[in-house]
């Protein structure tokens, strides 16, 4: 009687709807960017058959991956994939749309922004704005935030094809709740190799019931040791509003985001790094960085040497990919493909603005790498701070990346994913022999509080002659004219 009178006195609970299969999402998929709606866009040489990639993309899918074409949900408060039994017309995998342009992508519209590139004589790294692909990369109805993919029978695949006759761009948008970056370049690489003729049954799947962190999942009367993850912040009311307030202020007096491509041909990455090995072996040491080491270095050495002097602690957050860490069953990699979140950061000791322009860049690529090593060789921390985000409530807890007064830079490098070397050759149009390659890789992002990702960069590829980095910041951040910042580049 009271819970008809009441209803909220009822313990009843929604029931999983029917035809589908559930899988909660995880205390990673809720704490990484959950609002956020991230676009990977890929800009291939050649007009490519879009039937052909639609058909392949479903039969991936379907066969394969079967939780890339679930829905998302919120259900009983809990986030959740919903995965159909079947995908049919009514219940796609994925939602694909195409433009088709019978012309070349500059003939017509001289105003189209120009894809970066750089001959391969060019030896020297190169910053030019980031184009402004989205239009060729999202269809006009592809879901802007969160809510967008909450709605009923929304799969978590967007993909828009642009098809010109010397270009197609290939976007793939879906809620970053539900894949990270590396998820959905395995996703990619999948789809190539079933474009280029590969048995569907030699590529490895991803079981719609995955559940490799299951293990991290602490009992319900169970705690945690451990107060918060490695380098972020969970700050009381008043450093949560002075570090809110002192944000808001930087904004303020540098309101204006931009977006840098930058080109660091391999080159100049090996000459710079035979530099500091030849220096750390005169020195005795036996200490070494990788090249990604000096390329953040360099990168955020250039950023801030043009800064005014200041002892402002700059906090760097460099994003890890936990599949490859023996942190699973039997304490090994994970085995199979995983398309959910799957990362975390590792924090590099503050650097102080004075430092990042005193100091070398072997010097500051050193501090990057004893903090990469030091975060491998205590893989029991790493467990841990998984334990401490898979217990209660705090997947849910606003942490910070720095506390109020100092600042942060975020770093993602996806070299690893290798998405210029994506072939497209098998759904190339006509009997042309030419291979379909990725020449440029771009990434945008969207959300309903959307806020300006002032030092935020990815490394978004690599070719043959050089790496592609995309770094956003303020516009007063870069220097007072364009030219002045390429000259210091």
């Amino acid at each position: 009687m009271l819970s008809w009178l009441f209803p909220w006195l009822s313990s009843k609970t929604d029931p999983p709807p029917a035809g589908m299969r559930v899988i909660p999402c995880t205390a990673l998929d809720v704490a990484a960017g959950r609002d956020m709606v991230m676009t990977i866009a890929l800009v291939i040489n050649a007009r490519l058959d879009a039937k052909i990639l639609e058909d392949t993309l479903w039969k991936l899918i379907e066969l394969k991956f079967p939780r890339a074409g679930g829905r998302l949900a919120l259900r009983n408060g809990v986030y959740e994939f919903q995965i159909p039994d079947t995908f049919d017309a009514k219940t796609p995998p994925a939602v694909f749309t195409v433009e088709d342009h019978p012309e070349t992508f500059h003939s017509a519209e001289k105003s189209r922004p120009k894809i970066p590139s750089a001959p391969t004589a060019f030896k020297a790294p190169s910053v030019v704005p980031a184009p402004a692909l989205d239009p060729f990369c999202r269809s006009g109805t592809y879901p802007k935030t969160l809510d967008d993919f909450l709605k009923p029978n929304v799969p978590l695949l967007h993909v828009h094809v642009a098809v010109f006759d010397d270009l197609t761009f290939v976007g793939v948008t879906s809620p970053h709740i539900a894949l990270d970056a590396i998820g959905t370049a395995t996703l990619l690489a999948a789809w190539t190799r079933i474009l280029n003729g590969d048995d569907i049954a030699a590529i490895p799947s991803m079981e719609w019931d995955a559940q490799p962190f299951a293990s991290f999942a602490p009992e319900s009367n169970s705690s945690s040791n451990v107060r918060v993850m490695r380098g972020w912040f969970e700050l009381g009311w008043f450093s949560q509003l002075f570090f809110i307030v002192l944000f808001m202020l930087r904004l303020i007096r540098d309101p204006k985001e931009v977006r840098y491509c930058v080109r660091v041909p391999k080159m100049f990455l090996e000459a710079e790094k035979q530099k500091i090995m030849e220096d750390l072996k005169l020195r005795g040491s036996s200490e070494y960085v990788g090249s990604s080491d000096v390329l953040i270095a360099w990168w955020f050495k250039t950023i801030y040497t043009h800064r005014a002097a200041s002892n402002t602690p700059i906090h760097l957050h460099i994003a890890n990919d936990l599949r490859g860490l023996p942190l699973f069953t039997q304490d090994a990699p994970l085995a199979a493909p995983y398309i959910n979140n799957a990362a975390m950061t590792i924090p590099v000791p503050p650097i102080s603005v004075n430092a990042f322009r005193s100091e070398s860049v072997g010097e500051i690529a050193l501090r990057i790498r004893r903090a990469i090593l030091t975060y491998n060789a205590n893989l029991a921390s790493a467990r841990a701070h998984l334990g401490w985000l898979f217990t209660g409530s705090n997947a849910s807890k606003t942490l910070f990346p720095c506390p109020p007064g100092a600042e942060f830079a975020i770093h993602t490098s996806l070299r690893s994913a290798k998405l210029g070397k994506l072939d497209f050759s098998g759904a190339l149009i006509g009997e042309e022999k030419a291979r379909a390659r990725v020449v440029f890789v771009h990434g945008m992002a969207s959300s309903k509080n959307a806020m300006p990702g002032h030092g935020v960069g990815i490394v978004h590829m690599e070719d043959e002659d050089a790496v592609w980095m995309v770094h956003s910041m303020g516009e007063k951040r870069r220097g007072k004219d364009s030219a002045e910042w390429r000259a210091r580049v």
